[in-house]
């Protein structure tokens, strides 16, 4: 339908189209748009205002305190939320209450359809739109690509399928292979983005999928026959779940370094009686060797040369700091001093401190010399330290492919699909480092590398 500027508008407002739609077709997210074009998202914009003020007027009083429980459960938004955080959530309650929640518990019944059937005066064009919004289900969405102030290429992990949708302020902040719940309306020819959104870690995309279908099943016990379109539509606060969850119920983290050993910011502090026969004594360790400011302690060295970092010493005066990163270590690296110099050292004192707290006590206070680090120079030692790293990751046995390494799992159609996810969760990673100013690395060889078509 194009309408002409000065012919009834569509939406049965009974002014002219210039005067209503096609003005509103002009602003926020359709700014610049030429005439004739987004008649129909503006269409959707006024119903989604009407629908809301008909949901307050006749059902606000009997059913909200239902809807609030289905959709929230027992998380309280205003007790984990604030600001702009607070803001999304309600939208996204309200849009679900609009398209989703069902009035009538004992029917399927939306409040779409109980304004199509108080509404008989609607033209075709509200209907179509009405019936349009009333039918499209929240799904999950993988990014493909971005194309900065233009759009997305999103894919739709569940109910298949790839979308180029219209959103330009969501390109700001999206990064290829990020993962969010949302809803796609197709009006006006062009797909976008109805407004809630529910964003997921990346690391999250297998149990949501897993558990997503698994309530599927379940679910098709009690409605056989019915389609994951339906099921979606039927069941979409299970997308908010997912999204509060984990702020509700974050998972515990358990720092460990590399021997497993609980992460605990670790210091042992000697008195010298001897400083020759320190030095003396440290010359003579393997395990330790010369640094800038004092000795690097490591572990032994492998074929490759490198070697774990387990601790650090310092000297200044009359004094001897063994630093690590956990209690064990220190331990071994207090036996190991001792036993190569008891007279020349003295153990005086141990001091422990939790590695969230330390950062916490770093926050606030200036880089230092790491500010001062041209960009340049940062990006190449970056680049450096990433790509021995992911060298040496494609031949390292790996607990999330089976205990296999990159190069073993790819033999398998399993290990493939494994590896493919893991690639993602890196490159999103890099992405976001490119989006907040940091230093990145391009992964795309180690597709190449591992044999998989980069997608």
């Amino acid at each position: 339908m194009n309408p002409g500027r000065n012919d009834p508008c569509p939406c049965g407002s009974g002014l002219k189209y210039k005067k209503c739609c096609l003005s509103e077709s002009y602003s926020g997210t359709n700014a610049g748009i030429g005439a004739g074009i987004g008649m129909e998202d503006a269409i959707q914009r006024k119903l989604v205002q009407e629908l809301l003020a008909f949901y307050h007027n006749h059902y606000y009083a009997s059913v909200h305190d239902d809807a609030e429980f289905e959709f929230w459960d027992d998380f309280f938004p205003e007790d984990y939320l604030k600001g702009m955080d607070l803001e999304i959530a309600m939208q996204n309650f309200f849009e679900w209450i609009v398209f989703d929640f069902f009035i009538d518990e004992n029917s399927t019944k939306t409040l779409i359809d109980y304004y199509l059937k108080r509404n008989k005066d609607l033209s075709p064009a509200q209907r179509k739109v009405l019936k349009m919004m009333n039918s499209s289900p929240i799904s999950l969405y993988e990014v493909q690509d971005v194309f900065p102030e233009k759009g997305l290429l999103l894919k739709d992990l569940i109910l298949g399928g790839e979308f180029d949708v219209r959103e330009k302020t969501a390109t700001r902040s999206l990064n290829k292979w990020d993962i969010f719940a949302c809803r796609l309306l197709k009006l006006d020819g062009k797909y976008i983005m109805s407004g809630a959104v529910y964003p997921y870690h990346l690391k999250f995309k297998e149990r949501i999928l897993d558990d997503i279908h698994a309530e599927y099943e379940d679910y098709k016990q009690e409605y056989p026959g019915i389609t994951m379109n339906k099921f979606l539509k039927h069941n979409g606060d299970i997308f908010n779940f997912y999204w509060y969850d984990p702020i509700q119920n974050p998972m515990p983290v358990n720092f460990v370094n590399t021997n497993g050993d609980p992460l605990l910011m670790s210091e042992a502090i000697f008195e010298i009686n001897d400083m020759d026969g320190v030095l003396n004594g440290l010359a003579a360790l393997k395990e330790f060797e010369r640094d800038v400011d004092g000795y690097m302690w490591h572990d032994n060295r492998k074929k490759d040369g490198s070697a774990t970092i387990l601790g650090k010493i310092i000297i200044k005066n009359d004094r001897l700091t063994l630093a690590t990163n956990s209690r064990e270590r220190l331990g071994r690296g207090k036996e190991l001093l001792l036993t190569a110099m008891p007279h020349a050292l003295a153990h005086k004192m141990d001091s422990f401190q939790d590695p969230m707290a330390a950062m916490d006590s770093h926050k606030d206070k200036p880089c230092g010399m790491e500010s001062e680090i041209p960009f340049e120079v940062q990006q190449e030692l970056y680049t450096k330290v990433m790509q021995d790293h992911s060298e040496q990751w494609l031949n390292t046995k790996v607990p999330a492919l089976n205990g296999k390494t990159p190069m073993q799992a790819v033999r398998t159609a399993d290990g493939k699909k494994r590896v493919i996810e893991l690639l993602k969760l890196f490159e999103n990673a890099e992405a976001r480092n490119s989006q907040q100013g940091r230093p990145t690395y391009d992964l795309s060889w180690m597709w190449e590398r591992l044999g998989l078509e980069r997608q």
